[in-house]
């Protein structure tokens, strides 16, 4: 009990800035603690990336040491107290303010620090001021600086600490970092994923670019994935990322083809899909800018590459007919087979339930005549995975949703509701009709197949009833 009682006293006055950081498991052996979905301010002191650590027999693998010293030297604490091991590792999928400016303590403790080969433009310029100094306090900000690496990496590359091997993918365009487990199934893409917020064009990065790397990341045979920003850890956490980036490439070149300006593209492609993303105020107006300059370059290119190409003429001869006889050929009808028809193969393929976010859902079913179905699950809820287990093999299930609903995953152990409904019982469904956004039902506590059958059902005869379902 004393130890515990000294560890909070130099929790909250020896870090002077207390983050209130918890872990979460999301694989074994991989503990995570997830940031704020917003920007960074002195309330949160700069806490809204994600940072993960990896447990080996050797020790720590740590990816993203955050955005200060005190934030690293808090999450390690944590981590000792859940087991006492060195880190061994600090890998940096990003050159970003906030998952690095915590390499300062990790060097401290002997560990060897890997980021992509950009970090290094840090050291270029080394009087220039920090962003996170500014944004947040001094007491949050205290003892942190910027720490060269011992590794700048510009290739693909593995580490192999005690029974685990890490893999190490680089993306040259955009100078990021992705960590691959295979062995835990587990990706950590760092900011070549964004959930629970907007996606954000920032740095140049090019639209074409990240979508194509977007591709790379979906071969890869991963279960879990940790962002950089956001909660989702499941596949469907991809889609965010690529629905926008689909949606914003699509409107601004359909803007362009129509001869629109960079001010009336703007003003036009608003996306409201997206617009209760967080920080979509923030980002939409700098992402169509962004991409119209980038969309616009090419669709000047293309116009001149078409100019540039000569018609094809091709005259036409006179071709010279030779008459051919054709050739008798006598079959016996003991020969002659008549082809019998082929027989239909039916597929027995059930098709899986893909999950979206609100805004995308929203979009989907109000384009499809579906409703918004949100599942609400929790950390430690032994129903939630029996749901889970029901939605992934049950065709009946699977064959209702995929045709009547669009789904949205929501963990409320660290996630809001979407239209501020209250859950305090999981596994619960929140029916939501799209055109209006309107709550026309919430089901808590499902824990058998019959129940789940006999509510979809429901959902779908209200929707009929309603008029929303019909075509």
């Amino acid at each position: 009990m004393q130890f515990f009682i000294i560890l909070f006293i130099f929790t909250v006055y020896g870090f002077g800035f207390d983050y209130h950081l918890k872990s979460y498991s999301v694989s074994k052996d991989v503990e995570c603690f997830f940031g704020l979905p917003s920007s960074i301010t002195k309330n949160n002191g700069g806490n809204m990336v994600n940072t993960c650590y990896v447990e080996t027999n050797e020790g720590y693998v740590v990816i993203d040491s955050g955005p200060t010293y005190s934030y690293a030297q808090q999450a390690y604490t944590l981590m000792q107290i859940k087991k006492k091991l060195p880190v061994r590792y600090v890998i940096n999928t990003s050159w970003d303010e906030a998952h690095i400016l915590g390499n300062g303590f990790y060097k401290e403790q002997g560990a060897i620090l890997l980021g992509p080969k950009r970090y290094k433009t840090y050291f270029e310029e080394p009087n220039k001021d920090l962003l996170m100094e500014k944004e947040i306090s001094k007491d949050a900000f205290l003892n942190t600086r910027l720490t060269p690496l011992d590794s700048y990496l510009e290739s693909d590359s593995e580490i192999i600490l005690g029974h685990l091997s890490l893999s190490i993918k680089y993306f040259k365009d955009d100078e990021y970092l992705v960590v691959y487990i295979p062995k835990r199934e587990i990706l950590f893409a760092g900011d070549m994923l964004f959930n629970d917020r907007i996606t954000p064009l920032t740095r140049n990065r090019s639209l074409l670019v990240w979508e194509k790397e977007l591709k790379e990341l979906k071969a890869i045979p991963w279960k879990y994935v940790v962002s950089g920003h956001g909660i989702k850890t499941r596949r469907s956490a991809l889609k965010n990322t690529q629905s926008y980036l689909s949606l914003l490439k699509s409107e601004v070149q359909e803007s362009i083809q129509n001869g629109d300006s960079k001010e009336l593209t703007i003003e036009k492609v608003t996306m409201d899909a997206f617009n209760e993303d967080r920080l979509y105020s923030l980002w939409q107006t700098f992402n169509v800018a962004s991409a119209y300059d980038e969309l616009k370059v090419l669709h000047s290119d293309n116009k001149i590459k078409q100019s540039k190409i000569m018609p094809l003429v091709i005259k036409k001869e006179p071709i010279k007919s030779e008459k051919v006889l054709p050739k008798k050929v006598l079959l016996k009808e003991s020969i002659v087979k008549k082809e019998l028809p082929k027989k239909e193969v039916k597929t027995t393929s059930i098709p899986n339930i893909h999950y979206s976010t609100f805004g995308v859902a929203l979009r989907e079913a109000k384009v499809n005549k579906k409703i918004v179905l949100i599942k609400v699950h929790s950390n430690d809820c032994p129903y939630c995975d029996k749901l889970d287990k029901i939605l992934a093999t049950n065709r009946q299930v699977k064959e209702l949703i995929s045709k009547y609903y669009e789904m949205v995953e929501i963990n409320n152990s660290y996630e809001f509701v979407p239209l501020n409904v209250m859950i305090s019982t999981t596994p619960s469904f929140v029916f939501v009709r799209p055109r209006d956004k309107k709550v026309l039902m919430i089901v808590p506590g499902i824990q058998a197949l019959g129940d789940l059958v006999e509510i979809l059902k429901e959902g779908i005869e209200d929707g009929h009833n309603g008029g929303y379902l019909k075509p």
